[in-house]
């Protein structure tokens, strides 16, 4: 935590249970992250939603159903403040699996932020993501693709990260406010 808090970075981490949330709190943490595998654990849900923190819910594997419980189980608790994350909970995904188009049911379904969880190799889809108008991208980072382990083979190496991060800013600017008019750059052409 430290050591983010002096990069600028947002400390989070997942959490699995409510002692686990206890010691995030304590930390101070911006928001509380829940892994897919717990969007259908509802007193899980519950326990976070009631710290009043924004809540970053992964959905991979969960059903429209699913995910629609989980978001009443937080609103219930007074808990508006919540991102969902399309996620194939694959490691990596095929293409062919990954459905960007979720993100947008997922704001039409439940009207909150969505972003992308990403399992994939390289950098592609989480671009796209972005140029989708993902409000976040959750990417696993490891020191080494070549360590043991199902999550390194799908994660950027550092260098790889900085990259992306910059890439996803570019898309981000690219992505313009969608009005159609001549620029003063193309009038002057």
């Amino acid at each position: 935590r430290e050591h983010c808090l002096a990069l600028g970075i947002a400390f989070c981490s997942s959490v699995f249970s409510p002692r686990e949330a206890d010691l995030l709190e304590s930390l101070d943490v911006p928001f509380h992250k829940i892994a897919s595998m717990d969007v259908v654990n509802l007193p899980l849900l519950a326990d976070v939603a009631c710290r009043q923190r924004p809540m970053v819910i992964s959905t991979g594997m969960a059903t429209i159903g699913e995910i629609e419980r989980a978001v009443q189980v937080v609103r219930d608790q007074g808990n508006e403040q919540i991102v969902l994350l399309h996620c194939v909970s694959i490691y990596p995904p095929e293409f062919e699996t990954i459905n960007l188009r979720n993100m947008k049911t997922l704001r039409r379904a439940f009207a909150v932020p969505v972003g992308f969880s990403d399992h994939t190799l390289g950098t592609s889809i989480p671009l796209a993501a972005i140029a989708l108008e993902a409000c976040v991208i959750e990417k696993h980072f490891t020191l080494d693709r070549t360590l043991p382990g199902p999550d390194h083979r799908a994660s950027l190496e550092p260098q790889e990260l900085v990259a992306l991060v910059k890439a996803v800013r570019e898309v981000e600017l690219a992505r313009g406010n969608g009005i159609k008019v001549p620029t003063e750059e193309e009038e002057a052409i």
